[in-house]
């Protein structure tokens, strides 16, 4: 809706760096094979920096406008392949077998999963790692629609390959907690 997407560009207005990456997307990058990725509700840009510098051309896709002019400022100024694009992403076309990575974080619309599997090429990998249901007792966000059930991924991703599965509760180098779900898989046909 309108309203959330004009707070959710508002918490980006003025932030001029692209915050720390994800662990999870770092750990799994040596299991990707490297070519175009596409970063879904990328924000401003963390873990498409980091898919960049590994060696990866992106495109990264969010509804904000301010998160795509500091990602796109910061690519500018560090030479990296990063095309910010401003779309929502439900509304956006994705053509079959176009990406070699797709990665979702903290971003969960469940009726685009099998989209974004189609849109990965042979050999291709998705990547996800978003908030499990538990996460509504210590945090945001608490709406079940963005809270992934137990298993509940491991079904998502059904029909490609499981190389990395996990659920569980993630604690981060700033003492942060949140209960999470991690996957990386690799699309064989």
């Amino acid at each position: 809706n309108d309203a959330a997407r004009t707070d959710w560009d508002e918490r980006h207005r003025g932030r001029r760096d692209t915050g720390t990456p994800e662990p999870f997307v770092l750990e799994m990058m040596p299991l990707m094979a490297r070519g175009l990725a596409l970063d879904i509700a990328a924000g401003r840009g963390r873990n498409a920096i980091a898919l960049a510098r590994a060696g990866f051309k992106v495109v990264a896709v969010d509804c904000s406008k301010s998160a795509m002019a500091t990602l796109a400022a910061v690519a500018r100024s560090q030479q990296l392949p990063v095309s910010p694009v401003v779309a929502d992403i439900d509304d956006l076309l994705l053509r079959e077998r176009t990406f070699d990575a797709i990665i979702n974080v903290n971003f969960l619309e469940r009726e685009l999963v099998p989209v974004l599997k189609q849109a990965l090429k042979n050999g291709g990998a998705i990547l996800f790692d978003t908030f499990l249901e538990d996460q509504a007792a210590i945090g945001h966000p608490r709406n079940p629609e963005f809270l992934l059930r137990h298993y509940e991924l491991r079904d998502l991703l059904d029909g490609l390959e499981l190389v990395r599965y996990r659920e569980g509760l993630t604690i981060y180098p700033d003492d942060t907690r949140a209960w999470r779900a991690s996957a990386l898989a690799i699309r064989r046909n």
